[in-house]
């Protein structure tokens, strides 16, 4: 077989294709040949059972009116200075109980009887596909993989070893989905949405005049992956003519080849650069990608990334020690050898330190979590020296040999590269990161102190807050609504009465020990008891997104809806939430409001880890002194609670 010609053919395609709706009945569309049941029949793994519970799972709930009213109350006393302030607020609620609100309501309620889930209508274009910052630093969020162990250092220390480690465990796990062998997600015996994982490979985000958009390809037609070296675009071909997996030699030897390439793959001029007009504010992307597709050449290579698997970046001038380096290496790289609207993004450096990028728009971080540690755990795994013998083995011709993707750079291509490299390397800079890697205990000790590891950890976050501002400020927790068809998130907020009584009696020498310690466990139940409450479909803040989106043109957004601190009481000052992984040492992403704080935080068993970041300019902030008082508040909470428990083992 001639990969060249197998290049043109799969160009080629992208005529012929056709729009199938998934089959899970989600609502979004793929292209390709054949439907997917086509190849299915013909596999003989296929099992069928990752999306069983999709036509299973409940429609996601409309909450009544009065219930998110009251609970909005309890929320915003923490904000109110005086008396007169919460009856202020008591006052807008029961204005908007007796006017707009039940008509909204009813309209809400209506909308969602024709849909098993109301806010995916509005969620993904408000939140992501109308978003103009760029996506990476604003929206895009990474994991840094851990090191593979000192038996598999072979691997770890070679970035061409580790890269082709990498693609073999993704290209297991698609697999998986391709015989859809995946086991559908159980949760405490409640099913979960598991469409995330139908719209994760083939696909990429697609820049907009206005309103961005995605598209999606079958799973089965494309089994070629993007590779960026240097700038540059390669296409890496996974499956032989039988559609098998590629066999590690021969995944390793295109991979050499590219990276190692003279003009046998990259003809001159080189096209370095495209992958930067991605890190520019997407109407600025839009108007850089119109001017690409003009060119038939041009708009061949981006339609071939579009379709590709998946991407692997090269990072052969990069070395990434600490853990910002580490963070920052898998958060954005250098915005040039990234291709920021793919949805998958690896990253391999020199020194064989590994991570991963996502973009957000239809995909939230449970089903890419699954992924990455599949993939470190399938590295782990490995027999080291018999996988790195199988890589040895030589043809005496590599029967498939990478594709570069050439672009066509017009000198207003080149302008906008260099404008947009210049505008990604300040907004870059802008941001302040550290991270808060707490070795003294972890979640094992927690759950030994009689706490949810997730809301113990809040505990922390709101005492360092209050500690170092002697404030609290508006507090967002990620709750997952996966238990419901199309769900993604809500927001729990952290921020209660019951943490307002713990962070200012822990801080008030008067106050024993033993009621700081139960204003502690009352603060950890109450967060606990709003998060279930919001991962159930019953948080406030979507509801009343969707309560807004249902006023029409020509009517005036109701008074409790434009009131200041109604406002100010989800003015994300501190944007919060938990991905966990024993493999992973790094997860994060940007702060939401550029006044304060983004802390994305994992839960080990025996270590905890926050990755802390902000603008220091613009908020006046800092995330160094953020992390003395994290160590602080950490410390002191186990202090006292250790002190408890030998206490009552006496007793």
């Amino acid at each position: 077989m001639r990969p060249i010609i197998r290049t043109c053919c799969a160009r080629r395609m992208v005529s012929t294709l056709q729009k199938f709706p998934f089959e899970n009945l989600n609502g979004e569309h793929y292209l390709a040949r054949h439907p997917n049941a086509y190849y299915q029949r013909k596999r003989a793994g296929y099992q069928g059972t990752t999306f069983e519970n999709q036509a299973k799972l409940p429609a996601l709930p409309v909450p009544e009116l009065e219930e998110t009213l009251a609970k909005y109350i309890e929320t915003i006393k923490p904000y109110c200075q005086t008396r007169s302030q919460l009856e202020e607020q008591k006052r807008l609620c029961a204005s908007f109980a007796a006017g707009a609100g039940p008509e909204l309501q009813e309209r809400l309620q209506k909308f969602s009887d024709k849909s098993r889930n109301w806010l995916s209508h509005f969620w993904d274009n408000t939140a992501y596909l109308d978003y103009n910052d760029p996506v990476v630093p604003y929206v895009s969020y990474f994991y840094a993989h851990r090191p593979l162990p000192n038996s598999h250092a072979r691997i770890q220390s070679d970035p061409l070893l580790k890269a082709t480690a990498i693609i073999l465990s993704v290209l297991r796990f698609m697999e998986l989905l391709k015989d859809e062998s995946l086991p559908a997600e159980l949760v405490k015996n409640h099913p979960f949405c598991m469409n995330g994982f139908s719209l994760m490979f083939n696909n990429a985000r697609i820049p907009g005049g206005g309103r961005d958009t995605n598209v999606f390809y079958s799973l089965h037609e494309h089994n070629f992956i993007s590779v960026a070296f240097r700038g540059n675009f390669y296409t890496l071909w996974t499956h032989n003519e039988d559609g098998e997996v590629l066999k590690p030699h021969e995944i390793w030897h295109q991979l050499y080849a590219i990276s190692n390439s003279g003009n046998a793959y990259k003809p001159e001029p080189t096209s370095a650069g495209i992958g930067t007009l991605t890190s520019l504010p997407r109407t600025e992307w839009f108007r850089a990608y119109s001017e690409l597709l003009l060119d038939p050449i041009s708009k061949r290579s981006m339609e071939t990334i579009h379709q590709s698997s998946f991407m692997l970046c090269l990072d052969m001038d990069a070395n990434p020690v600490t853990w910002e380096e580490k963070s920052r290496f898998s958060w954005h790289g250098d915005g040039i050898n990234r291709f920021y609207d793919k949805p998958l993004q690896f990253f391999v450096a020199e020194n064989g330190v590994s991570g991963f990028l996502a973009e957000h728009s239809k995909m939230d971080g449970t089903p890419t979590l699954l992924l990455n540690d599949y993939v470190c755990r399938f590295m782990e795994n490995l027999d080291a020296a018999s996988f790195v013998g199988e890589l040895r083995q030589q043809d005496s011709l590599p029967k498939y040999k990478p594709q570069y993707l050439p672009f066509l750079l017009t000198p207003s291509i080149r302008e906008q590269i260099k404008q947009a490299h210049s505008k990604f390397v300040t907004a870059t800079a802008e941001h302040e990161l550290k991270v808060w890697h707490y070795n003294r205990y972890g979640k094992n000790v927690i759950k030994t102190f009689g706490f949810s590891p997730d809301a113990f950890v809040q505990q922390i976050i709101q005492l360092a807050v209050y500690k170092y501002l002697h404030r609290q400020l508006p507090t967002y927790e990620a709750a997952s609504t996966r238990r419901f068809f199309k769900g993604r998130t809500e927001t729990g907020r952290a921020v209660t009465a019951e943490s307002v009584k713990f962070v200012t009696d822990w801080e008030d020498p008067d106050v024993t020990n033993a009621d700081k310690v139960a204003n502690l466990r009352a603060s950890a139940k109450a967060h606990a008891d709003y998060l279930k409450a919001a991962s159930g479909g019953h948080g406030i803040d979507r509801h009343f997104f969707g309560l807004k989106s249902m006023l029409r043109n020509d009517e005036p957004v109701p008074e409790l809806l434009n009131d200041a601190l109604f406002k100010y009481s989800s003015t994300w000052l501190v944007s919060t939430s938990q991905l966990t992984s024993e493999y992973f040492e790094g997860y994060g992403w940007s702060q939401v409001n550029d006044n304060g704080f983004g802390l994305a935080y994992m839960l080990n068993k025996e270590w905890l880890h926050i990755n802390i970041v902000n603008k220091p300019t613009a908020s006046n902030l800092s995330v160094s002194r953020l992390h003395y008082y994290l160590t602080e508040a950490a410390d002191q909470m186990f202090e006292l609670l250790y002190k408890e428990m030998n206490q009552k083992s006496k007793l």
